[in-house]
């Protein structure tokens, strides 16, 4: 029951983000390019609380992009990708503010686990490995700001990245990150 939850919270999460995505693009804003978005592509280093990596943000129009990024983790790798929407924060000339949703593929290396039993309180050692690697697939979300500094090549990124795995059921995880990037 409590996984059905998770996953309809995630299916209306998905919907709203979604439905506010399409309904800002049918009402396009008076000027067609925000005051911050001058580079169309930035490449750079992502680094993260539970993975760290590589990342490419493209701009598809002026307030949409698509981010992949190539994580590396405690004995993980992980391709994500994301579709963002970017908001001009009118007061603070290159700042936007960013939401989007994507998905991501993970391989993670089981090391094995330790656990003892006390048996005449001498402890004996028993080492567990489910198996040499897993693959899981998973829903990510993204929020977080996006700053251009002016007339230098150099763009930053601090989110928050929520995400779902679906491996033996769903298990929620929150990650965040500043990004480092060279934009062009």
């Amino acid at each position: 029951m409590k996984i059905l939850k998770t996953i309809s919270a995630l299916f209306i999460s998905a919907g709203i983000i979604l439905f506010t995505a399409f309904a800002q693009d049918s009402n396009p804003p008076k000027s067609t390019i925000p005051a911050s978005q001058d580079y169309n592509t930035a490449i750079g280093a992502r680094l993260g609380g539970l993975t760290s990596g590589l990342t490419i943000k493209h701009f598809t129009n002026p307030s949409t992009a698509l981010e992949g990024i190539l994580g590396f983790g405690h004995s993980s790798s992980v391709i994500t990708g994301l579709y963002e929407k970017h908001v001009d924060i009118n007061s603070s000339p290159g700042l936007m503010w960013l939401y989007g949703i994507g998905g991501h593929v993970g391989f993670f290396q089981y090391r094995g686990y330790y656990y003892w039993v006390a048996y005449d309180d001498h402890r004996v050692y028993y080492v567990s490995s489910p198996g040499p690697t897993a693959a899981v697939a998973g829903v990510d979300f993204i929020l977080g700001l996006d700053y251009k500094f002016r007339d230098a090549p150099f763009n930053l990124g601090l989110d928050v990245k929520p995400f779902v795995d679906f491996y033996n059921g769903a298990y929620g995880y929150f990650d965040g990150a500043l990004s480092v990037r060279f934009a062009f």
